[in-house]
Formats: C-alpha cells, sequence, structure tokens
C-alpha cells in the first residue's frame, strides 16, 4: 500500500512538471541554421508569449539545454499582442559535442516574486566533427617553425658590435687629437715684474749706517764711484781702488780731492771685505766725507 502511495505520487509530481514545462502556443525557437562545426556559434531567436507584466529571462543552467551552451544574450525586446505580451530574446550558441543533439530552450517567467520555468518547442542541432570517418583519434605533430620575413639578420648583431668599437675609437682619437693640440699650444708666460731698483743714496746709507754697516759703507763706495764716473767720464763703479786712483791722476783731479777719495774708497774696501768694523765716530766721519766729495764733484 505505502509502494504504491509513493508510485502515484511520484506520477503526479512528474505529471506537474511535464505541464509546466510544456511551451505556450504563442512560444516558439529559431535556430539559423540547424548544422555546425564544433564550437562554431549561431543565433538563436526566442519568442515567449506571458501575461501582461510579466518578464522573461533566459536560463542557461536548464537541463532542457542538452549539449546546447548558451554563450550571450544580445537583444531583447517586448511587444503586446491583443491581451497578451510577446518577448523577443536574441541569443547566440554553441555546442562542442559532436552528433545529432535535441534541445528544449529553458527560460524563466517571472511574475512579481513568482517565477516559473519554461521549456520552449523542441530544437534538433547537427554539429559536425572536425574529423574524418577513418581519422586516428589522435593529437597530431606540431609543423615545424617556418621563417617568416623580416626576421633579424645573422650580420646585425656584430655589425652593432662593430659600430661601438668604431664609435669608441672615433672617441678616442678625437680627445688624443684635442689633448695634443692643447698640449702643444703656446703658453702664456707671466712676466714677473721686475723690481725697480733705485740708485744708492747718502740718505740711505746714514739709515744703514748703525746696524749694518757693510750696506752703509757699500752704499757710499756706489755713490763716490758714480759721481766721480758721472764728472769725469771713466767707468769708475768697474775700477778697483788702486785702478781708481791712478784713473784720477789722470784724468787731473785735484790731489787733494783725489786723496780724500782714495781714502775713503780704502775704508769702504776694509769693511765690506776685511771685516772691519770702525767706532760710530768714525763712521759718522766717512759719511761727512762722502757727501763733501759727492758736492765737490757736482
Amino acid at each position: 500500500m505505502k509502494r504504491l502511495s509513493a508510485l502515484l505520487l511520484s506520477a503526479l509530481l512528474s505529471l506537474l512538471v511535464f505541464s509546466t514545462a510544456f511551451a505556450d502556443d504563442g512560444d516558439s525557437a529559431t535556430l539559423a541554421r540547424p548544422s555546425l562545426g564544433v564550437g562554431e556559434q549561431v543565433a538563436l531567436r526566442l519568442e515567449v508569449a506571458t501575461a501582461v507584466g510579466q518578464t522573461v529571462e533566459v536560463n542557461p543552467g536548464g537541463a532542457g539545454w542538452n549539449t546546447v551552451e548558451v554563450v550571450r544574450v544580445t537583444a531583447t525586446t517586448s511587444r503586446r499582442v491583443d491581451e497578451r505580451a510577446v518577448h523577443t530574446i536574441d541569443l547566440v550558441v554553441a555546442s562542442f559535442v559532436p552528433g545529432a543533439a535535441q534541445f528544449q530552450p529553458v527560460v524563466s517567467v517571472v511574475n512579481g516574486s513568482e517565477v516559473t520555468q519554461r521549456l520552449l518547442p523542441l530544437l534538433t542541432l547537427t554539429v559536425r566533427s572536425g574529423l574524418g570517418p577513418n581519422d586516428p583519434l589522435e593529437v597530431s605533430p606540431l609543423r615545424p617553425p617556418a621563417e617568416i620575413e623580416g626576421a633579424e639578420s645573422v650580420l646585425l648583431r656584430p655589425a652593432i658590435a662593430l659600430g661601438a668599437v668604431v664609435a669608441l675609437f672615433a672617441v678616442a682619437a678625437a680627445l688624443f687629437f684635442v689633448a695634443r693640440r692643447v698640449a702643444r699650444r703656446p703658453r702664456r708666460q707671466v712676466v714677473e715684474p721686475q723690481p725697480v731698483l733705485l740708485p744708492p743714496t747718502l740718505t740711505g746709507a746714514e739709515g744703514l749706517i748703525e746696524h749694518d754697516p757693510v750696506g752703509a759703507y757699500r752704499t757710499l763706495s756706489s755713490v763716490v764711484r758714480g759721481a766721480l764716473g758721472s764728472k769725469y767720464g771713466f767707468p769708475a763703479t768697474s775700477l778697483t781702488t788702486p785702478e781708481l786712483k791712478r784713473r784720477m791722476e789722470a784724468a787731473g783731479v785735484d790731489r787733494w780731492q783725489a786723496r780724500l777719495v782714495g781714502g775713503l774708497l780704502d775704508e769702504c774696501d776694509a769693511v765690506v771685505y776685511a771685516g772691519y768694523r770702525p767706532a760710530g765716530e768714525r763712521r759718522d766721519a766717512d759719511l761727512n766725507m762722502a757727501r763733501e766729495i759727492v758736492e765737490g764733484v757736482a
């Protein structure tokens, strides 16, 4: 009894599902072509009639699609025909299973919060296999790579390396010639200003007489010799003291003046060359004698 009740309940449910899966009188499904290759896409148009106010959505997960897969929905429109609404849905579908396959598109009719699944008319789609009747079911080996035009030349890399070497050599040569030219360029000689040598004076000798007797007596000798040379026209500065005495006698210099000059120059030679250091009074006397000689010659 229980088994019979279960069978009756199963039959009732099957009948209920079957009735809800039937297509409406206004429903239709049209394929653009009934035959295509594996994975090739084809257009499918669905027309679903519903009550006014209801909407229709494609249910790609429904079992009625069998081996056919929904790729995308391209367009959806609705129009009113008499007291009903007709919904037109354009799809793109494809199948990857070779052979003839029957399928029923599945849509969802939405009425507020209630959703009803509907099976549309049965369609047959033939999917052609890519293999011939006697082709083996194995993957064929890939073809070897083929040459294409515009590939890199075998001489490109050596040419780039040679160009880099030539460029480095050119840069090095240019730097060498520039450095050589700079090195050969005549340098401007910086002429250091020569110190202006002022002629010795008795005033200078007076400033040295106390702390630098050698410098003071060298100045006295030079001033006296210069005055004599200018007066009598002989090179007094380049003559020794004995030579100067003889030249003064030959030039007719007054004897008394010649003796004063000779005595002073002997004193100067003793201080400059012999290390003689006269006393302070003697130094003042020699300085005054030099003044008298220079004033007498002038």
